[in-house]
């Protein structure tokens, strides 16, 4: 398997768009190694360098996520 090398890569090669609402979007990812304890586990300590592995930390970058968004549209004036 290879990583792809670029976001058009990845849209174009390893992405299914699909419709469900005409006024709504939204991203669902799908990533395999993060599906079990083990992927979740290595996650949090490699990527986020904490040594214990707690669902809380992961809550904070939604809500960052989640702030950014709605930021985002109400400079926007986007309901």
């Amino acid at each position: 398997m290879t990583i792809p090398r670029s976001v058009a890569d990845m849209l174009t090669t390893h992405t299914l768009f699909e419709v469900e609402c005409i006024d709504r979007m939204s991203l669902n990812v799908y990533v395999p190694g993060l599906q079990y304890a083990p992927g979740l586990v290595a996650y949090v300590h490699q990527q986020l360098g904490l040594p214990v592995a707690s669902t809380a930390p992961l809550a904070r970058i939604t809500d960052r996520f989640s702030a950014v968004v709605h930021r985002f549209a109400d400079t926007r004036h986007i309901p």
